[in-house]
């Protein structure tokens, strides 16, 4: 017996909306202020900035869905092992579904009105507890889940650099002195 794979559903977005596609089996392709508002209240969140204090605002707060509410509505298949989240700039980031499927929010509006552009709307994904530029994605454009992680455009020079493996390593990986041929027990720095 072999088993066929599930059909992988690309999905582009159009502006002013937002896609999910991927490993689903209900995509989406032009998900729009009002659908976001019809979802059920369970997954609604009336203050997304008592969640992510980076999303506070004056005046009326931002609202937004759980991801879990996008999860249910597109019935994501259990083996989508990452959510890869882009923007209408290009921008994208490429996370462990398990990571965010129960903290991550999708600001929608604020009060009755859509999101606008200068709160990161018409879409803004925001990911509560990051620490890196994928914490808050303004513009959101599409929604992938998938088995394998995608390349993203996170800062790579904000992680952690490796530990030195030889003598006279740096951390990080650069050379700065060299064992002595003669005496193995020396380190010879290069002239500055």
């Amino acid at each position: 017996m072999s088993w066929l794979p599930k059909a992988y559903r690309h999905v582009t977005a159009d502006p002013d909306c937002l896609a999910i596609g991927g490993l689903v089996e209900r995509p989406h392709s032009a998900l729009r202020f009002d659908d976001f508002d019809r979802m059920p209240a369970a997954f609604q969140v009336e203050d997304v900035g008592a969640y992510a204090s980076f999303a506070r605002v004056n005046g009326e707060p931002i609202r937004g869905v759980r991801f879990s509410g996008l999860l249910e509505a597109s019935e994501a298949l259990p083996e989508a092992m990452y959510v890869i989240a882009r923007t209408h700039a290009g921008y994208s980031a490429s996370v462990w579904r398990r990571e965010i499927e129960r903290l991550a929010i999708v600001a929608f509006a604020r009060g009755d009105e859509p999101l606008p552009s200068g709160l990161g709307g018409p879409f803004r994904l925001l990911l509560p507890g990051f620490r890196d530029e994928s914490r808050d994605l303004y513009d959101l454009a599409t929604i992938e889940f998938s088995k394998r992680r995608a390349s993203d455009s996170r800062n790579r020079r904000a992680r952690v650099p490796r530990p030195p493996s030889q003598p006279g390593d740096v951390q990080g990986g650069l050379v700065r002195a060299v064992v002595d041929p003669a005496e193995p027990r020396s380190l010879i720095s290069p002239p500055p």
